[in-house]
């Protein structure tokens, strides 16, 4: 036999009583009936993706970033993030949702700096994150409030193993002088972000960042894959799946509070991008995922 000993006062990232808080865990299988959630963020909450299966692309931020099993996907708080649907294949994920976490130095729910990329192979805790976010996912499934403080306790267990790997892997990545060429996508997404629930033009992005629209347009479709009327598509529906999610806003509301001029036109476009109306998709996610 042999006997290995834990340290007597082990030294945790989070001092007790700061401790980050689990809020969700999902399981996205490629048989899920639900389309995956599209160009959006989260302004106070943490997420963790980790590929069990397939390949893909996911969006994160300006940049496309190529996913495969084994890979995970870090989405701090207010990063834009998104999965192109016309890349993945056989794509199986899990995702934990975490917030309250206050690292030195970063900004409240920001597990990694500018500096680490947001894509890191597991390696060596590959097993050991999959047994600990589907833990997580079956305990929250089985019975949230039996087992409240167990799957409070493996998300910090969690949250200190995706350090450790963005330690190993991510410091001082990613630190290079920025191209003109994406220097000018982020100008773009900026002001798409900024205005992505009104009208505008390609004319109008020209004129505010100083940039050919022609050649902003060519640029910004080399660094994510989207022109930037497909991105502000995309940017109006995620936007409405929280809606629909997260609130009783009727679809009326949602529709012009995220730029759509009418409900019908919103239904059509929701439809053919999710594959279910706005209502058919509130009423999936409800069933299956329940209200958060």
């Amino acid at each position: 036999m042999i006997q290995c000993f834990a340290p007597s006062a082990p030294q945790g990232t989070f001092p007790p009583g700061q401790e980050p808080r689990l809020v969700s865990a999902s399981k996205i299988g490629s048989h899920y009936t639900i389309h995956p959630r599209v160009l959006h963020k989260h302004d106070d909450l943490f997420e963790i993706l980790y590929v069990r299966a397939g390949t893909g692309v996911y969006i994160i931020e300006e940049a496309r970033y190529p996913i495969r099993a084994g890979d995970l996907i870090y989405c701090n708080a207010g990063t834009l993030h998104d999965e192109d649907p016309s890349c993945s294949v056989d794509l199986d994920t899990l995702c934990v949702a975490s917030t309250g976490i206050r690292l030195d130095g970063l900004p409240p729910d920001h597990l990694i700096g500018n500096d680490c990329p947001p894509v890191l192979p597991s390696g060596e805790f590959s097993a050991t994150i999959q047994y600990l976010m589907l833990t997580i996912y079956g305990f929250l499934a089985d019975d949230p409030e039996k087992y409240a403080a167990v799957c409070q306790h493996l998300d910090v267990a969690l949250l200190e193993i995706l350090l450790l790997i963005a330690h190993q892997y991510g410091d001082g990545a990613g630190g290079t002088k920025r191209s003109k060429a994406n220097i000018i996508a982020a100008q773009v997404k900026s002001y798409l972000n900024a205005h992505y629930d009104e009208d505008f033009t390609l004319q109008d992005i020209s004129d505010a960042i100083h940039v050919d629209p022609y050649h902003l347009s060519h640029v910004f479709k080399e660094a994510t894959g989207y022109s930037p009327k497909q991105y502000t598509v995309r940017r109006r529906l995620g936007e409405a799946q929280t809606l629909l999610i997260t609130t009783r806003m009727n679809i009326t509301e949602i529709a012009s509070r995220v730029g759509f001029g009418n409900q019908c036109h919103f239904n059509t476009i929701f439809k053919k991008y999710i594959g279910m109306t706005p209502s058919q998709y509130r009423a999936s996610y409800v069933d299956q995922e329940g209200r958060p």
